[in-house]
């Protein structure tokens, strides 16, 4: 008999304190990862907390879910207003092959490895959403700095909002290299060839190569973008030093000739 389970992503903030929801949380703990709490059972709730802000919830109803992520939230660094979801399925068949479609993954069998492989690349992907909405706002930004200076050789922006673009841009580098993780397996994979081809086969289906590739690419605008930016910010200072200095020369002579002419 099929049981079709629901399995959703939640995005709640720029990063969850792991040590602290470990202590606080209704359900047992399971197990820890590298950077990621997992509790309950396979064969009845699950929940998977990753330190990059997001929790993954299988086969919670809709009040409970409310809850979970509510309290959960509270801890967060940064939550978000506008919550990212991703929602899938898990189908259990005891007579099919472990294959992942468009909107469920089947398997023959429940266990928890391939669950957590499964609920990282959902986490994964909502954190990708994020990201992606948050740089498409930045680009926006730093896009109207190289439109004013190919057409007017300087930019209108402040200084200020310049300097804020360019460290959001790096504040969200960080995240995606040393949070997020895209190019690194999980354990588990190394260990099991069959949760291996789920978890390649569940990256494929999301699309994460390509998306990072994109991610990559605007990055690095991001990255060229503000280095010119500062560049125009450091010579724009210092022709305002250059002014500066002119100013007080010429106050100077002027008292000068003043005293001058007084006598």
């Amino acid at each position: 008999m099929k049981a079709k389970r629901p399995i959703s992503a939640h995005y709640l903030a720029k990063s969850l304190p792991l040590v602290l929801i470990e202590k606080r949380n209704e359900l047992a703990l399971m197990t820890k990862r590298r950077n990621a709490l997992v509790f309950g059972r396979p064969q009845e709730q699950m929940m998977f907390v990753f330190s990059y802000g997001v929790v993954v919830l299988f086969d919670f109803d809709q009040k409970h879910a409310s809850k979970i992520l509510k309290q959960i939230a509270k801890y967060g660094e940064e939550p978000v207003e506008a919550r990212k979801i991703e929602e899938y399925a898990v189908v259990v068949d005891p007579t099919a092959k472990t294959s992942v479609e468009f909107d469920s993954v089947i398997l023959n069998a429940l266990d928890a490895d391939h669950l957590y492989v499964i609920a990282e690349v959902l986490a994964q992907s909502v954190a990708i959403d994020y990201v992606e909405e948050r740089v498409d706002g930045i680009v926006k930004r730093l896009g109207n700095v190289t439109t004013d200076l190919e057409k007017e050789g300087r930019f209108r922006l402040r200084d200020r909002d310049v300097l804020r673009a360019i460290g959001a841009g790096s504040g969200i580098v960080q995240y995606v290299i040393t949070q997020l993780s895209l190019l690194d397996k999980p354990d588990v994979t190394w260990e099991d060839k069959d949760v291996e081809t789920t978890f390649v086969a569940m990256r494929k289906m999301f699309e994460l190569e390509d998306r990072f590739k994109t991610l990559e690419f605007r990055l690095n605008f991001i990255k060229d973008t503000s280095e010119v930016a500062l560049n125009v910010l450091q010579s724009r200072k210092g022709h305002m030093l250059e002014w500066a200095i002119i100013y007080l020369f010429v106050i100077d002579l002027v008292l000068v000739l003043y005293e001058m002419l007084r006598h």
